[in-house]
């Protein structure tokens, strides 16, 4: 493991982030927990954290906004130590079918879910270059090609972009001692879920396997550790086999 243990999570305050903020510090990075809105869950996983002798902050930003992404990687860096770990779980979905879906939905879907995702691994590479190792990890969705469902062109032309860029960069920073990888969670119940996103609970407690949030960290733990130091431009999945009874 590269001397310099410091990690930013996007959404890291809620579900399956708050699950990999936690694991992180557990594993002995100090963890910036990025929160759009949800200051007190981002705070609260801080002092979880702090409490089990670990080292976090709490870091508002809105990662649709570039300069808000840049700003997250400088007040990360001022606080922690130029993070050699990025998280990118960030996410929201707003359903619809594409011929009724306003523009501006899809426009803040794919800006929060793809666009976000771009601008912060941007702005975190430089460091990862200057110290020759990094980790770089998305988290990703079914519907990103897997299982698309009606209602999702948004979120799924998103996640979509998503394989295309972890495995694109992937390429760009393999000589780099930087790994770039994807995390498929299955059926986990998240706020996007609740919100009648991913086809809804019913449906997906039905035909889905439930996955806790603590497995898609042990993944994410797994792929940042030196043990997968060879495993780059790959998308995993953490979801039991799928669908089943269907």
């Amino acid at each position: 493991m590269h001397p310099q243990k410091a990690a930013v999570v996007t959404g890291g305050g809620r579900g399956i982030g708050a699950a990999i903020s936690q694991r992180l510090a557990a594993d002995g990075f100090a963890v910036a927990v990025n929160y759009s809105r949800s200051a007190h869950d981002a705070e609260d996983v801080v002092a979880k954290i702090v409490a089990a002798g670990g080292r976090a902050v709490a870091v508002q930003a809105d990662i649709s906004n570039s300069a808000d992404a840049e700003r997250l990687m400088a007040v990360a860096t001022a606080e922690l130590g130029a993070p050699t770990v990025l998280v990118n779980n960030a996410g929201m979905n707003k359903a619809g079918a594409a011929r009724k879906q306003a523009p501006e939905e899809f426009d803040e879907v794919v800006a929060v879910n793809l666009n976000g995702a771009f601008y912060c691994t941007h702005f975190a590479l430089p460091a990862m270059y200057e110290a020759g190792w990094g980790r770089v990890v998305f988290v990703n969705s079914p519907s990103g090609g897997r299982r698309p469902a009606p209602g999702m062109s948004a979120y799924s032309a998103a996640k979509a972009g998503l394989v295309g860029m972890a495995k694109t960069i992937a390429q760009e920073v393999a000589r780099r001692g930087i790994t770039v990888n994807s995390v498929m969670p299955g059926f986990v119940a998240t706020d996007i879920v609740s919100s009648g996103g991913e086809g809804g609970v019913e449906a997906l407690t039905k035909h889905w396997p439930s996955i806790p949030p603590e497995s898609i960290a042990s993944t994410v733990s797994f792929l940042v550790s030196d043990n997968a130091a060879d495993v780059s431009g790959e998308e995993i999945g953490v979801w039991r086999g799928g669908p089943v009874g269907v």
